[in-house]
């Protein structure tokens, strides 16, 4: 009688495909358990702008206002569009614009600038913010006029923190151009 070979038999090239395959899906799964606890994610910058009107007669409107962040002269964030505010007079009010997620191309020397800092544990930065004033008195209104802002800011990264913030090292400086 010949033996003839019984499907499901152990044949020792199949078990080694079977582990290799469950290996490599094994393998597969751990990437992204992986990848998805350790996500990669663009970085957002928050700042909180306090606007203060120190003119008891006075109301400001600020219409059309936008917020960028710039590192060595180049734009890291696009632009993030600001609500219209009417300040009133004497008064005081905070912005807290969120500025970030899609990539934005940069040049090769400030990347190697950006690594440098990062090395260092400062990085400096410039917020800037675009948009139009208008002033009121009374029943009197100005016209439009240009605003810009910008502010020199150092912050603080420690090497290989994953923290959410990072400190202000220095009191921003900003300049006010209308």
């Amino acid at each position: 009688m010949d033996k003839k070979e019984v499907p499901g038999s152990s044949n020792p090239n199949r078990f080694l495909c079977t582990c290799i395959i469950l290996l490599l899906i094994l393998a597969g799964i751990t990437v992204l358990v992986v990848y998805f606890v350790y996500r990669p994610s663009k970085p957002h910058f928050s700042f909180t702008f306090v606007l203060n009107n120190p003119n008891d007669r006075v109301g400001i409107f600020y219409d059309r206002l936008s917020v960028y962040v710039y590192y060595h002269n180049e734009p890291i964030t696009p632009p993030a569009a600001l609500p219209p505010i009417f300040q009133e007079p004497a008064g005081t009010v905070a912005l807290s614009p969120v500025v970030g997620a899609p990539s934005v191309p940069v040049s090769g020397d400030a990347l190697t600038q950006l690594t440098a800092d990062r090395a260092y544990g400062a990085v400096g930065l410039k917020v800037v913010v675009l948009g139009r004033v208008r002033f009121k008195s009374g029943p009197f209104k100005s016209g439009w006029s240009m605003l810009y802002v910008r502010c020199d800011l150092a912050v603080g990264l420690k090497k290989g923190g994953t923290g959410t913030a990072v400190p202000l090292l220095t009191e921003a400086k900003c300049l006010v151009e209308t």
